[in-house]
C-alpha cells in the first residue's frame, strides 16, 4: 500500500468524515503500522463501531492480544455497543491468551446482546473455550448454535486435537461427513495434528493418503509438517526425512522445524544437523532453532558441535529476544517481561529466577536456556 500518498491526500481534506478516518486507520493496520493507526484513532473527532473494530482486529492480528482486549473494554466504557465482529476479534484474543475469565465474560455479554446467534461469534466461542481447555463447553456451544458451517466443525476438531482427544476428533470428522459437510485442507490439519500428538501413526497416515484419494484435496506444506511430526514423534526419523526429500513441494520452515524437534525427542544429532541447516536458510535469526540444535548436541556429549553453534550465532548476530508473559488479574489481562521496569514485581521475580538457576548449577543441573548464554 502507498500509505504516504494516502496520508498526503487525507491531510488535504478539510473536514474528513468518519469513513475517511476509518479508511486511513485500516490502511495502517493492514500494513502492520499500529503506532500510526493508534495516533490517528486518538485524533478522531468521532468514532464509530468500525473504528473500534479496526483497532481491536489490528492488535489481534499483530499478536498484541492484551491491547486488543483493552480496546474492547475501552469501547464499552465509551458507550459503544460491540457487534458480532467486535466479539469475534475479542474472543480471538482470549483464545490466544487462554484468558478464560475474560472469555466467559464476553460469552455472557454475547448472550445479553443477542449476537450469540451469529455464526462467526459462535465459532470464535468454540475456539476460545477449546484453547482454554474447556472442550466440553466448546461442544456445548457447538450443539446450541442455530446453524453451523465448515468452520464450526473445523474449530471443534482442532479443539479436540489441541486437548489430546484424537479419537474424539476423528469421531467428529465422521459425524461431519454424515451431516453432508465436505472436509477441506484445514479439517485435515486438525486431524493430522490430533493423530500426531496421540501417537496414532497408522490412523494419521491413512488420513493423509485419503486426502487426495478420497477428496479433491492436494496436501500442502502444513499437512506434510504434521506427517513429519507424526513420524518423528514415533521415532521414525528415517521415514520422515525420506518423506521430506521426496515431497512434490518445497519444504518450508515448519516442516524442517518439526523434524528438528523430533530429533531432540529421540536424540538424533545426525538428522538434526540436516534439518537445522535447512531451517537456518529460512530463519537465520531465530534464536530457538540454534538453542535446540545446541541442546541436541549437548545431550549427545558433542561439545565441539555445541561450540560450533555458539560461533555460528555470533557470526550471524543472533541474540535471544525478550519474551513476554500474560496473566489475568481481576478479570483484566496484563502482559509483562522480566526486565520491564514499569512492573514493580518483575525485578523481584527475575531475581528469584537467578537464585534458582544458581542453585541448579551448584547441584549439577543446567537449564536448556543456560546452554547458550545470550545475555
Amino acid at each position: 500500500m502507498k500509505m504516504d500518498e494516502a496520508h498526503h491526500i487525507f491531510r488535504e481534506i478539510s473536514t474528513p468524515d468518519v469513513v475517511c478516518w476509518n479508511t486511513m486507520i485500516s490502511g495502517y493496520v493492514q500494513c502492520g503500522i499500529m503506532d500510526e493507526a493508534l495516533e490517528l484513532f486518538m485524533r478522531m473527532p468521532k468514532k464509530d463501531v468500525v473504528s473500534w473494530n479496526t483497532m481491536i482486529a489490528g492488535y489481534a492480528q499483530d499478536g498484541q492480544m492484551d491491547k486488543a482486549l483493552r480496546f474492547f473494554h475501552m469501547m464499552r466504557k465509551e458507550g459503544k455497543d460491540p457487534d458480532w465482529s467486535t466479539f469475534a476479534c475479542a474472543l480471538s484474543g482470549c483464545a490466544n491468551l487462554a484468558a478464560l475469565q475474560v472469555g466467559t465474560q464476553l460469552h455472557n455479554l454475547l448472550l445479553k446482546s443477542g449476537h450469540i446467534i451469529d455464526i462467526f461469534a459462535g465459532n470464535a466461542l468454540i475456539t476460545m473455550y477449546a484453547r482454554c481447555g474447556r472442550i466440553l463447553t466448546a461442544r456445548q456451544v457447538f450443539d446450541e448454535m442455530v446453524s453451523v458451517d465448515l468452520v464450526s466443525w473445523n474449530s471443534l476438531i482442532a479443539g479436540h486435537a489441541l486437548n489430546g482427544y484424537a479419537k474424539a476428533a476423528i469421531s467428529i470428522f465422521q459425524e461431519m461427513k454424515k451431516n453432508g459437510v465436505a472436509p477441506d485442507e484445514v479439517t485435515f490439519i486438525g486431524l493430522l495434528s490430533a493423530c500426531s500428538h496421540a501417537g496414532m501413526v497408522d490412523d494419521g497416515l491413512e488420513l493423509f493418503y485419503s486426502m487426495s484419494r478420497d477428496y479433491p484435496i492436494t496436501p500442502v506444506a502444513e499437512h506434510y509438517a504434521c506427517v513429519v511430526d507424526l513420524l518423528g514423534r514415533a521415532g521414525r526419523l528415517g521415514e520422515a526425512l525420506k518423506l521430506v526429500k521426496g515431497m512434490p513441494i518445497k519444504a518450508n520452515a515448519g516442516i524442517w522445524g518439526s523434524l528438528l524437534g523430533a530429533c531432540r525427542m529421540h536424540k538424533n544429532p545426525e538428522v538434526a544437523n540436516v534439518a537445522a541447516e535447512k531451517l537456518f536458510e529460512f530463519e537465520p535469526h531465530t534464536t530457538s532453532n540454534y538453542v535446540l540444535l545446541s541442546n541436541i548436541h549437548a545431550e549427545a556429549g558433542s561439545w565441539g558441535e555445541v561450540e560450533r553453534v555458539r560461533v555460528l550465532m555470533k557470526e550471524r548476530g543472533v541474540w535471544k529476544q525478550p519474551a513476554r508473559s500474560w496473566i489475568e488479574i481481576k478479570n483484566e489481562v496484563r502482559s509483562f517481561s522480566s526486565d520491564d521496569s514499569t512492573e514493580p514485581r518483575a525485578a523481584e521475580v527475575f531475581m528469584v529466577l537467578r537464585v534458582l538457576n544458581a542453585q541448579m548449577r551448584n547441584i549439577g543441573h543446567m537449564s536448556d536456556s543456560s546452554l547458550l548464554d545470550c545475555g
